[in-house]
């Protein structure tokens, strides 16, 4: 999904993200737990892409959901991270992500983030 950065970034990006942690079938701690990494990179990820859109692709999975973002300019994975940290709380993308990594290619590089329920018996 390519989103133009502004204004839109965070709404759309909140609306898909939910939905797709919904059909994953993540239960609602963790559907909010993906909400609210969305929003931390609709309002952070603008100031890291390379071209002026927003672009993440998605992988659910049964009880999982998987961000790719990027295109981002080098070092754009690490600074968008840096930049979600919340005073007081801290970086709320590591708090929540069970997986968080940076994979460069050439000139560019991309943010991907995973988040999954592996609650015994549900």
């Amino acid at each position: 999904m390519s989103i133009a950065a502004g204004p839109l970034v965070g709404p759309i990006l909140r609306r898909v993200v939910g939905m797709l942690a919904a059909r994953a079938d993540l239960p609602l701690d963790r559907l909010d737990d993906a909400v609210l990494v969305a929003d931390l990179i609709a309002a952070r990820a603008p100031a890291h892409v390379l071209h002026g859109t927003v672009d993440v692709a998605f992988e659910p999975g049964p009880r999982t959901l998987s961000l790719r973002v990027g295109p981002l300019r080098p070092g754009g994975g690490d600074a968008l991270v840096v930049d979600a940290a919340v005073p007081g709380v801290g970086n709320v993308i590591e708090q929540l992500a069970d997986e968080l990594r940076v994979s460069p290619e050439g000139e560019r590089e991309f943010l991907h983030v995973r988040l999954e329920y592996a609650g015994a018996g549900e």
